[in-house]
């Protein structure tokens, strides 16, 4: 019989002082002359075991953008990460462009907000700004023309927005063009009033989606927008 002290394993310490307990416990149990070699082996399995969750545990809390480009082309420009609000030289992030994929690992205080990546103004019009939230997983990006995230719950849930939000600006403003246009009273009334429907519609999904969000960072964005479907 020996004894074996209690440990406190603390899920949400640093990787290192969690492997520096285990290693203290390892080494606690050889220095009570434990032989037995089925222990031995027991003990090297925990150790694995702790490994994995470590590891697990570490890569769980990370935030990373995975980004790719057209064409090799690109290679060697700059991609740009910008805080959507208060950006400063300190706190824009960048990173170049290597066989036509760039990645950003992103910094615990940055994490959970929403981001625009870009590149320098004259490639804009061959790879469009995208919108990001920078929350923990893995983020894949394509700039291009159009731009579009996808990989996690906050920017898959972001780019339905994106998508929805241009085919109901696309319509809404293709028919507000043909009303103003319209020199027929009846014809532009009945326009402007599939418009109006638009809107509405759009303006109801907006509210819905805010609501389903109100906790993170896309329901915020998304409530802190004008409204862009106001005659004028």
């Amino acid at each position: 019989m020996f004894y074996i002290p209690q440990f406190h394993f603390v899920l949400y310490t640093t990787f290192h002082q969690n492997i520096s307990y285990f290693h203290k416990f390892y080494l606690y149990l050889y220095s009570q002359n434990v032989k037995n070699k089925i222990m031995a082996i027991y003990i090297r399995f925990l150790f694995f075991l702790f490994l994995i969750a470590c590891f697990a545990g570490c890569s769980k809390n990370e935030a990373i953008i995975e980004g790719k480009v057209p064409d090799a082309s690109y290679d060697k420009e700059v991609v740009y990460l910008v805080p959507l609000k208060d950006a400063t030289k300190e706190t824009v992030d960048s990173t170049f462009i290597h066989n036509s994929r760039f990645r950003f690992k992103i910094k615990p205080e940055k994490q959970n907000q929403v981001f625009i990546l870009r590149v320098k103004p004259m490639l804009r019009l061959y790879m469009q700004q995208l919108l990001v939230v920078t929350e923990p997983g893995t983020t894949f990006v394509t700039l291009g023309a159009p731009s579009s995230g996808s990989g996690t719950p906050l920017n898959e849930t972001l780019q339905q927005w994106k998508d929805k939000k241009f085919i109901y600006d696309s319509t809404y403003y293709t028919l507000r063009k043909k009303a103003i246009k319209e020199t027929d009273e009846t014809e532009k009334a009945r326009l402007q009033s599939e418009a109006d429907e638009i809107a509405k519609e759009y303006q109801a999904y907006a509210d819905s989606l805010v609501e389903k969000n109100k906790d993170n960072a896309v329901g915020k964005f998304i409530e802190s927008l004008p409204n862009n479907y106001s005659q004028k």
